[in-house]
């Protein structure tokens, strides 16, 4: 009887402190800086050759900058490199999503 009412105590206690340790205040969020302008990075990434930001596929990885010359020559759009040249290199700025399915979705981050 008296381990029961040890493991009994010992469970509430564990129970307990799991709950306090859900309440708790979380950790400090990233701030959100802004949004990503894309055809700023097809102009600093490719610069000179009149390249346009466009969606090629429907997640957040579909961006890509391209010539209106046949055939299109697309080039990777680099978004971590953009938020630094935006928000300010050395900051530790980064780029992130919140829908892969959504190439809109791109914002910048400290």
């Amino acid at each position: 009887m008296r381990l029961r009412r040890i493991t009994v105590t010992a469970a509430a206690i564990l129970l307990g402190l799991g709950g306090a340790t859900a309440i708790a205040a979380p950790a400090a969020a990233s701030n959100r800086l802004g949004g990503v302008d894309m055809q700023a990075a097809c102009n600093n990434q490719y610069p000179g050759q009149g390249r346009i930001a466009k969606v090629l596929t429907y997640n957040v990885y579909g961006w890509k900058c391209v010539t209106g010359v046949v055939p299109v020559a697309p080039g990777d759009i680099s978004v971590w490199q953009q938020c630094q040249v935006q928000y300010g290199a050395g900051r530790g700025v980064y780029a992130g999503y919140t829908n892969y399915y959504n190439p809109y979705s791109w914002s910048c981050y400290l």
